[in-house]
C-alpha cells in the first residue's frame, strides 16, 4: 500500500491520508497491531519536480479501539432492544432533554403506538400525559398527580441512580388501562456522563391480574387498619398520660402506707399499658 501511495505521489498527486496497521512483536504482541494514520505529501525541487515523499504518522490505536468497542456495543444494543422476540420486555427511553429516544417493538404492542409516532416527542406531556396536559398525548396517565410522580422518578434516576418496582399505568391507544410496574435505569456515555434513562416495563400476565387486584385490596385494607390502630393508640395515650401526671403529683403528698401501695400498683399498671402501646405488633394483640 505504501509503495502504491508513493508511486501516486511521485506521479504528481497532492497530499493524501491513509490508514495502516503495524504488526507488533515480543511483549507488545498481545496488545494487537498499532494503527497509524499516515499523512503523506510530495517534496519538490525549485523547478516543481517531485523529488521525494514525506510520511508523517499519527498513532490512533486507542481511539480506534474505543470506536470499535462503541460500534460493537451499539450493535449489541440494537440487537437486544429492538429485537421483536417476545422475551424482550417493553422498553422506552428518554434523553437528557426529555425527548423520547427509544420505543421498542414490545412497547408498540403494549401501547398500540408505533415507534415513529413517539420518537422525538417530549416523553412527559406528549408521549405520556393527561387530558389537561396535552390534547395530543399518546398514552394518557391517571391525573396530574400520577404524572408528577412519574416525572420525579425519571429525574431521580438521572440524578441519583436506578429505581425498581415502581407502580405504573396508562391508557393505551384503545383506551384500555395497562397496569404494570416500572424499572428505571440511568443511561451514561463512555465517560460516565448521564445521557438519559431507560425504562423497562414488567407487564403482568392476564392470569395474574386477579392476584394483583387482591393484593391491592389487601394493601388498602392494611393501610386503613394501620390508621385505625394509630387512632386507637392515641386515644389510649391521652388518658394514660393524665393518670400518670396525677399519680406523680400525689406521690409528693403525705400518704398512708395503704395509699402508697395503691400508687405503686397504679405505676406498675401504667408501665404495663405503656409497654403495650409501644408494641410494634399492637394491631395483632386481639389475635393472641
Amino acid at each position: 500500500m505504501l509503495l502504491l501511495l508513493t508511486g501516486t505521489l511521485i506521479a504528481g498527486d497532492e497530499k493524501q491520508n491513509v490508514e495502516i496497521q503495524l504488526r507488533t512483536y515480543g511483549d507488545q504482541a498481545e496488545k494487537g497491531p498499532i494503527i497509524l494514520v499516515i499523512n503523506t505529501c510530495s517534496s519538490r525541487d525549485f523547478r516543481g519536480n517531485v523529488v521525494g515523499v514525506c510520511f508523517v504518522g499519527q498513532d490512533v490505536t486507542r481511539q480506534r479501539v474505543v470506536m470499535d468497542k462503541f460500534t460493537r456495543i451499539q450493535g449489541d444494543y440494537k440487537a437486544i432492544v429492538q429485537n421483536p422476540n417476545p422475551l424482550i420486555p417493553p422498553i422506552f427511553g428518554v434523553d437528557e432533554s426529555g425527548y423520547c429516544c427509544e420505543w421498542n417493538a414490545a412497547m408498540t404492542k403494549l401501547s398500540g403506538w408505533k415507534r415513529e409516532e413517539v420518537m422525538g416527542k417530549m416523553l412527559i406531556g406528549e408521549v405520556f400525559g393527561t387530558e389537561h396536559s396535552s390534547s395530543s398525548c399518546c398514552c394518557r396517565l391517571r391525573g396530574q398527580d400520577f404524572m408528577t410522580k412519574f416525572t420525579i422518578v425519571l429525574n431521580t434516576a438521572m440524578a441519583v441512580g436506578d429505581s425498581h418496582d415502581i407502580p405504573f399505568g396508562f391508557f393505551d391507544r384503545n383506551n384500555k388501562y395497562v397496569d404494570v410496574t416500572l424499572i428505571v435505569h440511568k443511561r451514561t456515555d463512555g465517560v460516565g456522563v448521564t445521557t438519559g434513562v431507560f425504562c423497562f416495563i414488567q407487564a403482568a400476565r392476564p392470569q395474574l391480574q386477579p392476584a394483583l387486584q387482591v393484593q391491592k385490596q389487601c394493601t388498602r385494607l392494611a393501610s386503613e387498619r394501620l390508621k385505625e390502630v394509630a387512632y386507637m393508640k392515641q386515644e389510649m395515650r391521652n388518658p394514660l398520660n393524665g393518670i400518670m401526671f396525677t399519680r406523680k403529683l400525689m406521690e409528693s403528698m403525705e400518704l398512708s402506707e395503704p395509699q402508697r401501695q395503691i400508687l405503686d400498683t397504679s405505676a406498675l399498671c401504667e408501665r404495663q399499658l405503656q409497654r403495650i402501646l409501644d408494641e410494634e405488633n399492637f394491631e395483632k394483640l386481639d389475635q393472641r
